[in-house]
C-alpha cells in the first residue's frame, strides 16, 4: 500500500480542512479498530477536533495520543539537543531531517507530530568525528559500521540505554544522487530554534521534496503522515517550485514527485500550482526511473529489497553501463554484509524465509 485508506483520508481531511462536514465524516471512524498508522494521525487531528467542539471516543483518543506524543517528544528532543551540542564540539554542524525539522520549523508544537526517532544529517567529511560524538554521548549503533555499509546505505540507526533512537545520515536520500544535489541542499539550509538550541534544517522546497520522496512509497504500514507534513509545508509558503522541479530532474525523481504532488492536489486540495504538475508531466523520464517507481509503489514478497538495491546500484557512479551490470554482485555483497559473492544465494534464502514469516504474521493479524 502506498496511498491512505478511505478511513485515513477522512482523518487527514479533518486535519487539513477542518469543518463540521469533515468532522462528521471523521466521526464515522471506529477508534477501537484503528491501526497503528491511523493512530499516528490522531495528535495532528486533536486541535481541529478541539476547536470544532467535538466529543466522544475519537476526540478522547486524539487528546490521549497528543499528550503522550508531547511528553515523548520533549524527552527525545532534550536528548537530541545534547547530541547536537556534542556534534558541534566535535566540529560537525548537522542538519535535522524529518520529524524534528518539521516540529521545529512548521508545527511548533511537540505534541502534533509523533516521532519514532531523530534524524540527523552530517557531511561526509564529518562522518568519523560524528561517530565519535555519538559514542561519547552514549549512542550505540545497532549494526556494525563498516565501509561496505557506508557505501551502500544512506543512514545508520543508533540507540541509547534509555531507549531513544537516532538515525545518523550521510546522504539525504536512500537513492544515490549527483553530488550537485547534496551540495545544493547543504547550501540552502537555514537555522531554526530546536528545544532551546539552534539547528539547521532544509529549505522549504528541499524539505517538501524529502517528505514526498520518503513518504510516498510502499510499506506494510505506509507512513501516510507524510501527507499532513507536505500539506503543512505548502501552506506555510516559501516553496521555490522552480527549485523543486530542478531537483526532481537532476535527482531523477520526476515520476515519484509527480505522483506525490498530484495526490496532494487532487485528493487533499493542497495548493500545488497546476503549472508545476504540467511541467513534471512534460519532462522526459528515463527507463530506470520508471522501473524504480513501479518497484517502490508495490510490495515484493519474493524479491524483497533486491529490486531497490538494483536501482540504487544503477544510479551510482559505479553502476552505469556493462561494467556496472557485472559489478552488481559485489554491490549486493556489501549491502547484505556477506563475506563473498558465493554467500549470496544462502543470504537470499534466509531473507526470503524472513519475508515469508513476516507476511504470514501480517496476514494472521489482519485475519
Amino acid at each position: 500500500m502506498i496511498w491512505p485508506t478511505a478511513e485515513q483520508e477522512r482523518v487527514l481531511r479533518l486535519v487539513l480542512s477542518p469543518s463540521h462536514a469533515a468532522l462528521e465524516a471523521a466521526g464515522r471512524v471506529d477508534v477501537r479498530r484503528l491501526d497503528h498508522t491511523s493512530r499516528r494521525l490522531l495528535p495532528l487531528a486533536y486541535p481541529a477536533l478541539r476547536d470544532l467542539g467535538a466529543s466522544g471516543p475519537l476526540v478522547e483518543a486524539a487528546e490521549c495520543e497528543y499528550r503522550f506524543t508531547a511528553s515523548r517528544n520533549a524527552a527525545l528532543f532534550e536528548r537530541g539537543r545534547r547530541l547536537v551540542q556534542g556534534l558541534r564540539r566535535a566540529g560537525v554542524e548537522p542538519i535535522a531531517l524529518k520529524g524534528a525539522a518539521l516540529v521545529a520549523r512548521y508545527y511548533r508544537d511537540a505534541g502534533l507530530r509523533p516521532m519514532a526517532d531523530l534524524d540527523l544529517l552530517v557531511p561526509l567529511n564529518g562522518l568519523f568525528p560524528a561517530l565519535a560524538a555519538f559514542q561519547r554521548g552514549g549512542w550505540t549503533p545497532r549494526y556494525t559500521l563498516t565501509p561496505s555499509l557506508f557505501r551502500t546505505r544512506h543512514a545508520a540507526p543508533f540507540t541509547t540505554a534509555e531507549g531513544f533512537a537516532c538515525d545518523l545520515h550521510w546522504r539525504v536520500f536512500p537513492e544515490p544522487t549527483p553530488p550537485s544535489v547534496a551540495a545544493a541542499l547543504w547550501t540552502a539550509a537555514t537555522e531554526v530554534d530546536f528545544h532551546g538550541a539552534t539547528i539547521r534544517v532544509l529549505s522549504p522546497a528541499d524539505q517538501l521534496l524529502h517528505v514526498c520522496l520518503h513518504g510516498a512509497r510502499w510499506a506494510p504500514e505506509p507512513a501516510v503522515w507524510w501527507i499532513g507534513d507536505a500539506a503543512t509545508i505548502v501552506r506555510a509558503g516559501g516553496v521555490d517550485w522552480d527549485r523543486i522541479v530542478a531537483h526532481a530532474v537532476t535527482g531523477r525523481f520526476v515520476l515519484r514527485l509527480r505522483g506525490a504532488l498530484g495526490y496532494l492536489r487532487d485528493r487533499m486540495e493542497a495548493e500545488i500550482p497546476g503549472a508545476v504538475l504540467e511541467r513534471l508531466r512534460a519532462l522526459p523520464v528515463a527507463g530506470l526511473e520508471r522501473l524504480e517507481w513501479r518497484l517502490i509503489a508495490r510490495e515484493h514478497r519474493v524479491l524483497g529489497e533486491l529490486p531497490a538495491y538494483w536501482c540504487h546500484h544503477r544510479r551510482s557512479a559505479e553502476g552505469a553501463g556493462l561494467r556496472g551490470l557485472l559489478g552488481f554482485p559485489g554491490y549486493l555483497k556489501d549491502a547484505w554484509g556477506v563475506r563473498s559473492a558465493a554467500d549470496l544465494p544462502r543470504a537470499a534464502t534466509r531473507r526470503a524465509i524472513v519475508r515469508a514469516a513476516s507476511a504470514l504474521g501480517r496476514w494472521r493479524a489482519r485475519a
